[in-house]
């Protein structure tokens, strides 16, 4: 088995030209909707989008909202922004990149075309997109919008004669963006696919020519592919493997995700043991989060004391994380009507963080030790996604979810998705939707902190969700590999170098 493998390695290596940089990835799966850059979050910090793609901002790691393809912006009234842009950008097919190309990006957004995709909820509350010159673009919203500008990090721009000419199923296939990397094929009878270095970009790739993503399912393919020299960095590996490769002398990063991994506990059922406050606390005291971390997680994070996790805009300090408390969470249930417990069918996306499944398996027990008698039934991504934002949970009692802070590092996602404002809502609290109504137009930055936090400490209480861990990836990658920089929560291809 090992020579069949190393032959294969060899076969790969011989098909990259001499001379070339080049780096060999080993991923789980190809992008869930391929190259359309709308109807899918980037999920991994090893992605081929941020190689591909460019948006106006981009979110770094410490919160703050960076330059991106717009070099500066201004909120010039409550309801309206200016935007000015990076002069002499073009993309790869030549081009130009102006206002003209944002208008374009939001009008199809709100399209009938395009609101079937995933990212148009980001320009619901947009009314009108004005190109006030060629590097200068309006952008007037319903309401005020304190989180435009890091709205804008979600939207990459895209050709918009190109998009026209081959539509949106002919772009997911040939994607074309502004980044220094393209893609011909999507590589679907063969299992890989190949990003190359273009010279028709703002910021050229400084050291690799080429990045090929190979598709290896399972996590012991990827080790194995890394361990034999197949592949130059494996994505998403197990914690048990960090060890063992540590020893044959790679390195191993642990990417920790501003977003807090959790069970989502609808209150909207009225016969539901879910509905009562109390059951919902007990199902959080019941869980040894910190023994969870120390032997599973090997001390690499700490549990989440709440939804949102440090470094994001809303986080609050001052709320304490329900401790492990195994007697009164029985004591809460028998309060509730359910001293011997009840049963819950589960569904889990394990894919969403390292040794998912393992996480899952140690809540269920300690479910089971205060009798709730919890059936673990896994998901894939792309249906998880249709049941977290439908609220069509096909016969669930309980979804695994999350408080996704990393997608604009502001807390007022994560906590619209936990009350009746969310499209597929199943918790409803009004005193924290009126919270959350406040903040949504509160231009002040110190006053929407501030009730962010309130509405924080509130849902805590209630106990919408079993808080568990942030999101970890664990990648492990070869010595040869050199300055692996991050861009925002993304590993930036255009700084990595291989030694020769």
């Amino acid at each position: 088995m090992i020579a069949r493998l190393a032959l294969v390695a060899l076969t790969f290596l011989a098909a990259f030209p001499a001379g070339a940089k080049s780096i060999r990835v080993a991923v789980g799966t190809w992008p869930p909707a391929m190259g359309n850059p709308y109807a899918q979050q980037i999920q991994g910090a090893v992605h081929p989008f941020v190689g591909m793609f460019d948006a106006l901002t981009f979110m770094d790691r410490d919160g703050s909202t960076r330059p991106r393809l717009a070099l500066s912006w201004t909120n010039d009234n409550p309801t309206t922004w200016t935007f000015r842009l990076r002069p002499g950008v073009t993309f790869t097919n030549g081009e130009p990149v102006n206002a003209g190309a944002v208008v374009a990006m939001i009008e199809m957004l709100k399209s009938p075309e395009g609101q079937r995709f995933f990212y148009a909820q980001e320009v619901d509350d947009i009314v009108n997109v004005k190109a006030v010159d060629d590097l200068t673009v309006t952008i007037t919203t319903a309401r005020p919008d304190p989180i435009l500008a890091k709205r804008m990090s979600l939207l990459t721009l895209t050709p918009p004669k190109y998009w026209r000419d081959v539509g949106s199923d002919g772009f997911t296939q040939r994607p074309i963006g502004t980044g220094p990397f393209t893609i011909e094929s999507w590589g679907r009878n063969r299992g890989a696919y190949e990003l190359k270095a273009t010279d028709k970009t703002w910021r050229p790739s400084l050291h690799l020519t080429r990045i090929e993503f190979r598709i290896l399912q399972e996590t012991q393919r990827r080790v194995q592919a890394l361990d034999i020299g197949e592949v130059d960095l494996a994505f998403s590996i197990g914690y048990e493997d960090m060890a063992p490769l540590k020893d044959h002398g790679f390195e191993i990063l642990v990417n920790q995700i501003p977003t807090a991994l959790a069970i989502a506990l609808s209150n909207r059922k009225p016969n539901s043991p879910l509905s009562d406050i109390r059951v919902r606390q007990a199902l959080n005291l019941a869980i040894d989060r910190e023994t969870v971390a120390k032997t599973l997680l090997l001390g690499t994070v700490k549990p989440s004391s709440h939804g949102i996790e440090p470094g994001v805009f809303g986080y609050n300090p001052d709320i304490a994380p329900y401790l492990f408390d195994r007697v009164r969470a029985k004591t809460l249930l028998a309060d509730a009507g359910y001293p011997n417990g009840f049963a819950l069918k589960a569904t889990v996306l394990s894919s969403a963080t390292t040794d998912g499944a393992a996480i899952f398996q140690l809540v269920a027990q300690d479910l089971a030790a205060i009798g709730v008698r919890m059936e673990l039934n896994n998901v894939l991504g792309t249906d998880w996604v249709q049941m977290w934002t439908s609220g069509d949970w096909k016969g669930a009692d309980v979804l695994s979810s999350n408080w996704n802070g990393a997608t604009y590092m502001d807390a007022g996602r994560a906590v619209e998705s936990y009350t009746c404002a969310w499209p597929g809502a199943f918790f409803c609290a009004p005193d924290v939707e009126k919270l959350l109504a406040d903040s949504a137009i509160e231009l002040d930055v110190t006053t929407r902190e501030k009730l962010l936090q309130q509405a924080l400490a509130r849902l805590h209480e209630l106990a919408p969700s079993i808080y568990l861990f942030p999101q970890t990836e664990v990648m492990a990658l070869s010595p040869k590999i050199e300055n692996v920089k991050f861009r925002g929560r993304y590993i930036d291809w255009d700084q990595l170098d291989v030694k020769e």
